[in-house]
């Protein structure tokens, strides 16, 4: 399996984050407790033995990361976030003709752990899907930041939040999917998500009726995607760096650890 992480976002000028910036504006080199930001993730994938190749979207050589073991690619920037998935999917197929599976990454979630990587590897190698996409129970994720301030989506049986790496099939991804587009744009707005679906299953999340394996039902037969929701134990999965309290308490937390 190749791993690929997207560290092409870059901050505004009126972001939050640009006072802790000394990098320009790219937000995966950001410094943070003796690091950059992507090299704990890094740290974290290189002694993961599945994984063979890391594909690394938007930084250069230049940027002088590590990953021990494991050989870096970079490539450009694409631009959105499905063009980045495209790009490193294809590049992974073209390092590996064969491969099945790419695990993909954000780059700001510095606090994930090999165990937790190898542990979703394991999970994608029990089922056959398309995509398997990590959600996070309100529970797991308070009881361990309490003061994260996740965005949450209610649905009858549980309350989640999304995870910041999953996997996917590399041939689905390097095709562009019809419906990977519409997913990309949705990704931040749970009415976005449910108008993916239809007015029904739209009706039925507003009336908190709508279930984990509801919504895998439909989100199938709607975007002929065969996709796999995930429930995972590891707050860390979902703890990332998006604003300046996320991140002093992300700084807090791998300080507290070194």
């Amino acid at each position: 399996m190749n791993a690929i992480i997207s560290a092409g976002g870059t901050v505004k000028e009126n972001d939050l984050l640009t006072g802790i910036l000394n990098v320009g504006n790219r937000k995966a080199l950001l410094p943070l407790a003796g690091k950059p930001m992507i090299q704990w993730e890094l740290d974290a994938i290189s002694t993961v033995a599945s994984i063979e190749n890391v594909i690394i979207i938007g930084l250069a050589e230049s940027d002088n990361l590590q990953c021990p073991g494991k050989p870096i690619h970079y490539i450009p920037d694409a631009g959105g976030l499905i063009d980045n998935i495209k790009a490193g999917a294809s590049k992974s197929l073209a390092l590996t003709p064969n491969i099945d599976k790419v695990i993909w990454f954000s780059s700001d979630v510095p606090l994930i752990k090999p165990e937790m990587i190898q542990w979703l590897i394991d999970k994608s190698s029990t089922i056959e899907r398309d995509v398997y996409y990590l959600i996070i129970e309100k529970t797991v994720m308070e009881s361990r930041f309490p003061e994260s301030k996740r965005t949450y989506t209610r649905l009858r049986d549980q309350v989640v939040c999304g995870g910041d790496f999953g996997i996917f099939k590399a041939s689905v991804a390097s095709d562009t999917h019809p419906a990977l587009p519409r997913i990309s744009q949705a990704r931040k707005s749970i009415i976005r998500q449910a108008m993916l679906v239809g007015i029904l299953p739209l009706l039925i999340l507003l009336c908190r009726r709508m279930t984990v394996e509801r919504a895998r039902t439909f989100l199938q037969k709607k975007l002929s995607l065969d996709l796999q929701f995930v429930e995972c134990p590891y707050a860390e999965a979902g703890m990332d760096v998006d604003k300046p309290f996320q991140y002093e308490l992300v700084k807090q937390t791998l300080e507290s650890i070194e």
